[in-house]
C-alpha cells in the first residue's frame, strides 16, 4: 500500500475484489428479484415452463405431420388433443385396479406393519412397542383436533383447485400456440431484437432449446427403460400394483436423484406389505440393479450430448427448486438449470470466437459447437 500527493493507493488486488464483489452482489439482487417474481406469478411462470417442455415432445411430431400436407393448426390440435387424450386414457384404464388392489392390500398393509412393530421391539434396536404406540396415538390425537382447521381451510383448498385448474388449461392454451406458431413466435422475438444481437439471440435460442429438448427425450427414454424393466421384475416378482409402481417409477426418474430413490422405496414397501421381508429384498435388490444399470450405462450413452450438468450443480437446482416451489419446482429445476447452463455456454463460446477473429471476418457460427 503506497501513499500518492497525499491519498492511498489501495492495492492492485483489493480494488480488483471491490470491483468483482459489488458486480456480483448486484447479479444477485438481480437474480433474486427474478425468482421472486416468478415464484408471485406462479400461475403463469409454471404454465409457460411446463407448455415449453411438453412442446420438445410435440413439435417433432407435428413436424412431421406438416411435412405430409396437414396444416399447422390441424397438426397441433391433432398432437396436443391426442396426446391428452391418451394420458387420459391410460389414467383412466389404470385407477380402477389400482383401487381395487389397494383395498385388497389392505390388510396386508397393517400385517406389515405389525411386523414392523415387532421387529422393532424384538430387534437390535429394541425399542419398548408400548411407547411407539403410544407416540403413533398421540400423532393421531393431534390430527383430530386439527379437524376444525381443515374443515377452516376447506375454501382456501378450494381456490387451490380452481388455480390449479386455471393453470392447467392455460397450460394446455400455451402448448397449442407453441406447437402452432413456433415459427411466428421466433420471428416476433427475433424483430424485437436489435439488429446487432439477431445472430446472438438466435443462437442462444437454438442452443437452449436443443438442451431442453436433449433433456427431456432423454429423461422420457431412460424413464421408459427403467420403468419397463422394473415393471416387468415386479411382474415376475408376483408384486401387486405392477401398471400403478411402474408408472410412478417413470415419473419419478424426471427429478433427477430423488425421484428414482423415492419410487422405488413405495415400491418396496409395497412388497413388503404383500410378501413380507423376502419380496421386498428382492425388490430392492431389483431396483438397485437397475438403477445402477440406468446411471453406469444408459445416462453416460444416452445424456451425454443432451446436457451436461455436474451432479453438485443438479442437487443445488433440486434444493433451490423444492425450496422455492416443492414438488414442481424440483421436478422443473434441472431442464431450466440446463437451459441457463446451454445459454451461457453459447454466449462464451462465441465471446472467446469474436475476440479471436478480427471482426472483418464475419459473423461467428458456434451454435453447433
Amino acid at each position: 500500500m503506497a501513499e500518492r500527493d497525499g491519498a492511498i493507493e489501495l492495492p492492485t488486488w483489493l480494488r480488483r475484489s471491490a470491483a468483482w464483489t459489488w458486480r456480483l452482489l448486484l447479479l444477485l439482487v438481480a437474480v433474486v428479484l427474478a425468482v421472486w417474481i416468478m415464484v408471485q406469478l406462479a400461475l403463469v411462470t409454471l404454465p409457460v415452463i411446463v407448455a415449453l417442455i411438453l412442446a420438445t415432445l410435440c413439435v417433432p411430431v407435428a413436424d412431421r405431420l406438416e411435412r405430409q400436407g396437414v396444416k399447422p393448426a390441424l397438426a397441433a390440435l391433432i398432437v396436443v388433443v391426442g396426446g391428452l387424450a391418451a394420458i387420459g386414457g391410460i389414467v383412466a384404464a389404470m385407477v380402477p385396479s389400482f383401487l381395487e388392489q389397494i383395498l385388497e392390500l389392505r390388510p396386508t398393509v397393517q400385517a406389515g406393519f405389525d411386523n414392523i412393530l415387532e421387529w422393532l421391539e424384538e430387534g437390535p434396536l429394541g425399542y419398548d412397542r408400548q411407547q411407539l404406540e403410544d407416540l403413533l396415538s398421540q400423532v393421531s390425537d393431534r390430527a383430530s383436533s386439527s379437524g376444525g382447521q381443515i374443515a377452516s381451510g376447506v375454501l382456501t383448498g378450494a381456490a387451490a383447485v380452481a388455480s390449479g385448474l386455471a393453470a392447467l388449461a392455460l397450460t394446455i392454451v400455451l402448448l397449442f400456440f407453441f406447437v402452432k406458431d413456433r415459427a411466428e413466435i421466433t420471428a416476433w422475438f427475433l424483430a424485437r431484437t436489435p439488429e446487432r444481437y439477431r445472430a446472438t439471440g438466435s443462437a442462444v435460442a437454438q442452443r437452449a432449446w436443443g438442451a431442453l429438448s436433449g433433456y427431456v427425450r432423454g429423461t422420457a427414454t431412460i424413464a421408459l427403460i427403467d420403468a419397463t424393466g422394473i415393471g416387468i421384475g415386479l411382474a415376475i416378482l408376483g408384486v401387486p400394483l405392477v401398471l400403478p409402481l411402474a408408472l410412478l417409477v417413470f415419473l419419478g426418474a424426471f427429478i433427477p436423484v430423488i425421484g428414482a430413490l423415492l419410487a422405488g422405496l413405495v415400491a418396496v414397501l409395497v412388497a413388503l406389505a404383500d410378501g413380507g421381508f423376502t419380496a421386498a429384498l428382492l425388490v430392492l435388490a431389483l431396483i438397485v440393479l437397475v438403477q445402477q444399470l440406468e446411471g453406469n450405462v444408459l445416462q453416460p450413452i444416452i445424456m451425454r450430448r443432451a446436457v451436461a450438468l455436474h451432479p453438485v450443480v443438479v442437487l443445488i437446482a433440486l434444493a433451490a427448486g423444492a425450496s422455492l416451489a416443492g414438488i414442481v419446482g424440483a421436478f422443473l429445476s434441472v431442464p431450466v438449470a440446463a437451459v441457463l447452463a446451454a445459454a451461457g455456454n453459447e454466449l462464451r463460446l462465441r465471446q472467446e470466437a469474436t475476440r479471436a477473429a478480427p471482426p472483418e471476418d464475419g459473423p461467428v457460427q458456434t451454435s453447433g459447437a
